[in-house]
């Protein structure tokens, strides 16, 4: 890499601030811009991060030919417009995860970056976790035999606010997007699409997901089982069993800084893999890249992959009747 990417924060909340963090870490690039609907908050981000611009409202930043990249860090119920919006502007994009709400807007943003010849991510950060390379490292060396089954869980207790974006549907609330998708993201990576699902869930007053319960089913028979919750806080733990053994992902396991096998035989190793800063580093340094190689979307998390997550969503939550 031999220039500097100047990032775009589209968005001023907790998560926005975590990322642009690790950008100013990371060696060439910077946080440049932020944009928010409050011009006093993208303001003060831009104090905090050293920003030299800090615009009101999101078409200013798609706009700004300083910008080199896009990071969209605001509620998954406004990704796809927001993404278009910055993908017609040719503004390479990095959408925090869920990518949409669902399949048809997912493939809005998938069809806007074709169209516009732009690279599109979506923001799962887990995906490029050194703790998730070494994970699939071990498997694809037959450590553990092929994976036979799955668990997973990722549940925190919320104060009950229907208003805000955890219970709030025109924000896309529930725990299945917010939460569920990193052990969904899980099983996908390592056994694709299921062949079978069975899924329930729990609906607060508002109709968004307090809790739910899914189960997977894939070609060659292998399960899984994950659960997802904003009302019940969980193990955050997660295992990977194959026919030699298992592989332990220690809590919290969608940002693990470690991993552990045991096998059949009683051997145990643990591995650990510290942040270079936040963890968020990883997911900057491969955009970057993709960017420094030409690419439209990214070897390790393809747009198949953010559509394919989207489909096993609807399917979901048809079946549980969540309704957005």
């Amino acid at each position: 890499m031999n220039r500097t990417y100047r990032w775009g924060i589209l968005g001023a909340g907790r998560i926005a601030e975590k990322f642009a963090s690790a950008v100013n870490y990371v060696e060439g690039a910077e946080v440049y811009a932020v944009a928010s609907r409050d011009g006093n908050k993208a303001k003060a981000f831009a104090n905090t991060f050293g920003a030299a611009k800090a615009y009101d409202n999101y078409i200013k930043l798609a706009e700004d030919p300083e910008v080199d990249v896009i990071y969209i860090a605001t509620p998954h119920a406004f990704h796809k417009e927001q993404a278009v919006l910055c993908l017609n502007h040719k503004k390479p994009v990095l959408s925090e995860k869920p990518m949409a709400l669902n399949y048809q807007q997912v493939k809005a943003m998938v069809n806007a970056a074709s169209v516009n010849q732009t690279f599109l991510m979506e923001g799962m950060w887990s995906r490029f976790m050194p703790s998730i390379s070494k994970m699939l490292q071990l498997i694809k060396e037959d450590v553990i035999g092929p994976v036979q089954f799955i668990r997973a869980d990722f549940g925190f207790q919320a104060p009950y606010d229907p208003q805000g974006r955890l219970f709030n549907l025109e924000l896309g609330g529930g725990s299945l997007l917010d939460v569920g998708i990193y052990p969904l993201f899980l099983t996908t990576l390592l056994l694709g699409e299921p062949s079978r699902i069975q899924s329930m869930a729990k609906l607060s007053a508002t109709g968004a997901d307090e809790y739910c319960s899914m189960q997977f089913q894939y070609p060659a028979g292998q399960i899984a089982n994950i659960f997802s919750s904003i009302t019940i806080k969980t193990s955050l733990t997660a295992e990977i069993c194959g026919t030699k053994g298992r592989i332990i992902l220690p809590a919290p396991f969608y940002r693990a800084t470690g991993i552990t096998i045991e096998l059949n035989t009683g051997e145990r190793n643990d591995f650990a893999f510290p942040y270079d800063h936040n963890g968020f580093e990883y997911e900057v340094r491969e955009v970057m890249q993709c960017l420094d190689n030409g690419y439209l979307q990214s070897p390790l998390l393809s747009h198949e992959t953010s559509l394919l997550l989207a489909r096993i969503m609807d399917t979901v939550r048809n079946q549980s009747g969540i309704i957005y």
